[in-house]
């Protein structure tokens, strides 16, 4: 989190809406692949990133640290993320998003392997792939993904190992071994 951003947090934190909307643009994208990775859906991480940048802004004031924003932040949408799937995709399987795959040819190898990685990633449980997720694609080091998974750090540990050595199972069994 750089300088800039800190600022922002702290006017955030005494009111100020345009330096709250400058936060919202600067962490849209964070947010919303931090909820895709717990929903595994674009219409249901859109959902929850926007119900979650509420609750920001609503308890934004009781942020201690505006440097510990992003890991805040990426709590808030887990568990964010986790209830919206309680309650709204009860009885659905895990639906896979495929909607932007590229029409260009020398991208379709590119867009097999991610279409691979997602399939790969769904059969994966929330609780493994919502830990893989945060480490592989957002880069938070075990001490944060357990502050923001509110388990211990040997438990964020075991999730990942698990996680990637289920998902390198099946993008092998996927390629043909």
């Amino acid at each position: 989190m750089d300088d800039d951003d800190v600022h922002l947090v702290h006017r955030a934190k005494r009111g100020d809406t345009d330096a709250f909307e400058a936060i919202v643009r600067n962490y849209q994208n964070f947010a919303y692949r931090t909820a895709y990775g717990v929903t595994q859906n674009h219409v249901d991480a859109k959902d929850v990133v926007q119900e979650s940048f509420v609750k920001v802004f609503v308890s934004l004031h009781t942020l201690k640290e505006e440097r510990t924003f992003p890991t805040w932040l990426a709590r808030i949408i887990v568990r964010t993320g986790v209830d919206w799937l309680a309650i709204h995709r009860r009885a659905r399987d895990v639906h896979m998003d495929l909607t932007n795959i590229p029409s260009n040819q020398r991208e379709s190898q590119s867009v097999d392997t991610r279409i691979d990685v997602q399939r790969g990633l769904a059969l994966l449980s929330m609780e493994h792939r919502t830990a893989l997720l945060l480490r592989d694609v957002q880069g938070f080091a075990y001490e944060d993904i357990a502050k923001i998974l509110d388990i211990p750090i040997g438990t964020v540990r075991s999730r990942i190992h698990n996680a990637r050595q289920q998902l390198r199972r099946t993008l092998l069994g996927t390629e043909g071994g």
